[in-house]
């Protein structure tokens, strides 16, 4: 059930009428399915890209670079394991990555929109570190 509700999460984040593409749910829910999944949440992953894509070419571009935070993700919780103290390090990959992609792909990256990304990130890495840890 949770799975479901953060899928349309992340399509109400993207419908919204915003000029820029945070995924502010979408990167810290493929470091958490990297962890809980493991190598079995590419289905997820590649659902999150054809939920988020708007055409062909965006699709394959987002795809390999949720692909590499995925893979990323799951060595690092391999290594760090997936706790609060490692949520910098998360945030941090998610942020180099996808905001490398976008000061690449938009001609417009403001600060403001670094520290939205940034904070957005470390909430959502912690809320999903929380979650895990009352599983177990």
């Amino acid at each position: 059930m949770l799975n479901f509700f953060i899928l349309i999460l992340i399509f109400l984040e993207n419908s919204l009428v915003v000029t820029f593409p945070y995924n502010i749910i979408a990167l810290p829910y493929l470091t958490y399915l990297a962890y809980k999944r493991g190598k079995n949440g590419i289905f997820e992953v590649t659902l999150i890209c054809i939920i988020i894509s708007k055409d062909k070419n965006v699709l394959i571009e987002l795809w390999i670079i949720f692909a590499i935070i995925f893979m990323i993700s799951y060595f690092l919780s391999k290594v760090l394991g997936y706790e609060k103290i490692n949520i910098i390090y998360y945030s941090l990959i998610q942020f180099i990555i996808y905001g490398a992609y976008l000061y690449i792909k938009l001609s417009y990256f403001h600060f403001y929109q670094m520290v939205v990304m940034f904070g957005g990130y470390l909430l959502f890495n912690y809320s999903f570190i929380k979650k895990s840890r009352k599983n177990i």
